[in-house]
């Protein structure tokens, strides 16, 4: 199961790059922004999840895609690369890991009986 979790946390990593570098008409201004913030949050979620990576280690990493997809994007034709979708990036990887850390963290507490 352990083997199934990694290969589908590095489809969901090349599904990014993927969608990221593809042409897109953005139907809603700033759209984009949400779409960044989301997709971030669950890579975060799901990279903790799959490798129990620590959260430096997530955080650094997504500085690294986010970068990547942006540098990229700039120089694509159809695409650019924005400040505010890194920003965007970033933000959604942060919120994911203190939700996951949130829930780690309420878990334990929960199993050993302690009330908060």
């Amino acid at each position: 199961m352990e083997k199934v979790v990694k290969l589908l946390f590095i489809i969901y990593t090349l599904t990014i790059l993927i969608f990221s570098f593809l042409p897109s008409n953005p139907t809603v201004a700033n759209s984009d922004k949400l779409t960044h913030y989301f997709a971030f949050l669950v890579w975060a979620v799901f990279y903790r999840y799959s490798f129990k990576a620590g959260y430096w280690n997530i955080f650094f990493s997504s500085i690294l895609l986010g970068a990547f997809i942006e540098i990229v994007q700039y120089f694509l034709p159809y695409r650019s690369g924005e400040y505010g979708d890194f920003v965007a990036d970033l933000f959604g990887a942060l919120c994911g890991m203190f939700l996951y850390f949130f829930t780690e963290y309420g878990i334990k507490i929960k199993k050993s009986g302690s009330k908060i």
